[in-house]
C-alpha cells in the first residue's frame, strides 16, 4: 500500500514539474507579435441561456459595451427558458441592432442541451471569429479585443482567456477565496500546458476560434451528449490541425469573472457535473486522460491515507510523507501560477486549505460520476448546478 501511494505521489509530483515548466516559458517564438492594421475579422458572440432573466441584462451590458473594432454580431440562444429571458434579449436588440435572439424549441437527440444551445448559435452567424461566454459572466470593455488580437497570426486557431469567480479584492471569506483559487488552478493548468504547446482544456466562457478551423476539425462531436465538457474536446481537435496553433491570453483585459456558488453543496454539485464528462474518455487526448486518471488516483489515495494513518503509527511516515510533499509542492506551484495571473492577493492560508481540501472534492466527485452522470440545470443563487440524470429535476436539465 505505502509503495503504491509513493509512486502514486511521485509521478503526481513529476506532472506538476511538467506544468511547471510551462508556466516559466514565453511566447513560442521572440517575434514581434502580429497585428491587425486595416480590417479585424468579423465576430460572432455566442452566449446559450436559459432562465437566466436576471443576470442577462448585466451580460448583455458589457457585451454591448465591447471596444472591438470589427463587426461584432452577438448572438444570445434562448435554450427553452421559463422566464423572462427571451423579454430581456428582444428589448437589449431594440437598443442594439448587434443583439440577436435565437430560441430552441427541443434539444437535438443525443446531444447535452447546452452544447447544442452553442452549436445552434454558431450555426446562426457567418463571422470569422466565434468567441463564446456564459450569460451569467461578466467581462471589461476590451475583453473581445484581446481575445481576437493573436488571431493576427494566420497560425493561431484558439485562444482561451482565464476565468474566475471574483476580481482582486472582492473574494470574502473562506469558500470566496477557496472557490477563485480553484477556478485559477485551472486556468493555471491550462496556460501551462497551452505554453507546452496544446490546448487541452478549455470552457465556453472564455474562448474563441476560427470559424474556418471549426468547420475542419468538425465541430461539436462525440462526447456533444455529456452534460460539459465538449470545449476541451474541441480545443483538443483543433490543435492537431496541421500548423495550428493556441494562444492562451495573458492580457488583463481577457479576465472573465462569473459568479460564484452559492454554497458549498452547490460547488460540490458543479464538480460532480464537470467530473461526469469524463464518462467520454475514449475520446480524450491520451496524455490530457492520464493526466486526469492520476489526478483522480492521487486524490482516492490521498483521502485513505489520511484515514488509515491513524490507525496505523507505524506506517505514518510512509502515509503522511508522500501526502506532505504533494500539498507543498501544489502551494508552491499554484503560488508562481496565482502571481502570474495577477492574483497575488489569493496567496496566503486559503491556498493551503485549497491544498489540503481540494484531493476530498475531486475523490467524492469522481466516486459520484463514477456511480451516476449528473447534468446542467440553472441555479437560483449563481451559476450552475448538478442533477443526477435519471431523476426528475426541478426544471428541465440544460
Amino acid at each position: 500500500m505505502t509503495t503504491a501511494w509513493t509512486v502514486l505521489v511521485a509521478a503526481y509530483l513529476a506532472l506538476l514539474l511538467y506544468l511547471a515548466g510551462g508556466l516559466r516559458r514565453g511566447p513560442p517564438d521572440d517575434r514581434e507579435p502580429a497585428t491587425f492594421h486595416d480590417r479585424w475579422p468579423s465576430v460572432d458572440l455566442v452566449v446559450a441561456a436559459r432562465d437566466e432573466a436576471d443576470t442577462l441584462p448585466a451580460t448583455l451590458a458589457d457585451l454591448v459595451g465591447q471596444t472591438y473594432p470589427g463587426r461584432l454580431r452577438i448572438v444570445v440562444v434562448d435554450d427553452r427558458s421559463t422566464d423572462r429571458t427571451p423579454d430581456v434579449v428582444r428589448a437589449a436588440a431594440v437598443a442594439d441592432p448587434r443583439v440577436h435572439l435565437v430560441q430552441v424549441a427541443e434539444c437535438a437527440a443525443g446531444r447535452a442541451p447546452k452544447v447544442h444551445a452553442v452549436a445552434v448559435g454558431v450555426g446562426a452567424g457567418r463571422g470569422e471569429i466565434v468567441a463564446t461566454t456564459d450569460a451569467d459572466c461578466r467581462v471589461g470593455p476590451g475583453w473581445l479585443r484581446a481575445m481576437v488580437a493573436p488571431f493576427a497570426d494566420p497560425t493561431v486557431v484558439w485562444t482561451r482567456g482565464p476565468v474566475t469567480t471574483q476580481p482582486p479584492g472582492q473574494a470574502h471569506g473562506f469558500r470566496e477565496r477557496f472557490e477563485a483559487i480553484d477556478w485559477l488552478s485551472l486556468m493555471v493548468v491550462s496556460r501551462s500546458l497551452a505554453r507546452q504547446g496544446g490546448p487541452w482544456t478549455s470552457s465556453a466562457n472564455a474562448q474563441a476560434y476560427r470559424r474556418e478551423a471549426f468547420e475542419r476539425a468538425g465541430g461539436f462531436g462525440a462526447a456533444a451528449a455529456a452534460p460539459s465538457g465538449d470545449e476541451d474536446l474541441l480545443a483538443q481537435r483543433l490543435a492537431r490541425l496541421p500548423g495550428a496553433r493556441a494562444v492562451f491570453v495573458d492580457d488583463p483585459a481577457a479576465r472573465v469573472w462569473t459568479r460564484p456558488m452559492p454554497t458549498w453543496a452547490a460547488w460540490w454539485r458543479q464538480r460532480w457535473r464537470w467530473a461526469s464528462r469524463f464518462r467520454h474518455a475514449a475520446h480524450y487526448h491520451p496524455a490530457y486522460w492520464g493526466g486526469i486518471v492520476l489526478l483522480g488516483l492521487v486524490s482516492a489515495a490521498a483521502v485513505v491515507a489520511l484515514a488509515v494513518a491513524p490507525w496505523r503509527p507505524d506506517l505514518a511516515v510512509a502515509l503522511l510523507g508522500p501526502w506532505a510533499a504533494k500539498v507543498a509542492a501544489e502551494v508552491a506551484g499554484l503560488r508562481s501560477g496565482l502571481r502570474a495571473l495577477g492574483r497575488g492577493d489569493l496567496v496566503g492560508g486559503a491556498l493551503l486549505g485549497w491544498a489540503l481540501l481540494h484531493p476530498f472534492a475531486v475523490a467524492t466527485a469522481a466516486l459520484a460520476a463514477a456511480v451516476r452522470s449528473a447534468s446542467w440545470t440553472p441555479s437560483r443563487g449563481g451559476g450552475s448546478e448538478a442533477t443526477a440524470v435519471g431523476r426528475r429535476p426541478r426544471t428541465a436539465p440544460r
